[in-house]
């Protein structure tokens, strides 16, 4: 039979079968020389029917391929793809919560306050990161050993941290396609200049006093953050330092711990008023 009749009985499209044709998925039976033209045998309706099933439900080529190698083949490809169709509905199920949270509330639930911050002494390991998606994990870990690694060193020196972290962000200098993460501890009084911490790059600095906003949230709010967004909260700060014609420097903003009684609860962001120098 010629491709447009194999094409009616499978429901396979003449483009999809042509393309199948050229990847050796399903070849035809007789190829004319002359003409080109494709010829299928009725043997092979079986596989064309079994490859628009395997297409019908989401599996890719590849896996379609060795799926119809053998039933033990088939069995556990639709197993895999069975397992990542799941995940991705319970994924697509939290990503509609989140939105359905965030589409109710609005940028005056968050609670931008500004407050007067005192002059401090910090010091900082610095983390070069790519920014791609995949690397979110890596970087979480690599700032806290970071955080721990300067505690205890501090700890050692007798300069011990007076207060709660922070991190902020930069282009690096270095790689203008990846950014410099700085993760930073203040401290009572400044280092020596020959400081240092071993397998680590460090910077020293002072913040000077001066009024900041600031917005915070606990871990256990109920605005969710966006995979791949700032969580709603910093971008009301932002909308609220822009009202106040501050720079919109994104490397001007500090994010830290939310403390209460000592504890670590949630995320405080903040962006001075004033420039600093």
């Amino acid at each position: 039979m010629n491709i447009g009749e194999f094409a009616q009985l499978t429901g396979l499209s003449i483009k999809a079968l042509r393309r199948y044709d050229e990847q050796g998925l399903l070849r035809p039976a007789v190829v004319d020389p002359w003409s080109r033209y494709r010829r299928y045998s009725a043997p092979q309706l079986d596989t064309a029917v079994r490859l628009k099933a395997l297409r019908a439900a989401g599996v890719g080529l590849a896996e379609a391929e060795r799926a119809l190698t053998g039933p033990a083949a088939a069995a556990e490809v639709l197993s895999e793809h069975r397992e990542a169709v799941q995940a991705e509905r319970r994924r697509q199920e939290q990503a509609l919560e989140a939105a359905e949270v965030l589409l109710r509330s609005g940028a005056q639930d968050f609670d931008v306050q500004q407050r007067q911050a005192p002059a401090r002494h910090w010091v900082g390991v610095v983390l070069t990161e790519t920014g791609e998606p995949d690397d979110e994990d890596a970087a979480t870990e690599h700032a806290n050993e970071a955080f721990a690694a300067l505690w205890r060193a501090l700890a050692a020196e007798g300069n011990a941290p007076t207060g709660a972290f922070w991190t902020s962000m930069r282009v690096s200098p270095q790689e203008p396609d990846a950014v410099e993460l700085l993760c930073c501890r203040p401290v009572a009084r400044p280092l020596p200049d020959n400081w240092s911490l071993p397998g680590h790059r460090v910077e020293t600095g002072q913040l000077p006093a001066g009024p900041e906003l600031v917005v915070g949230w606990r871990h256990d709010d109920p605005v969710p953050a966006i995979d791949g967004a700032n969580h709603p909260a910093v971008l009301a700060l932002l909308v609220q330092a822009e009202a106040r014609g501050v720079d919109l420097d994104v490397t001007r903003l500090r994010q830290g711990g939310l403390l209460e009684d000592g504890e670590n609860v949630g995320v405080e962001v903040c962006i001075p008023l004033a420039a600093q120098l």
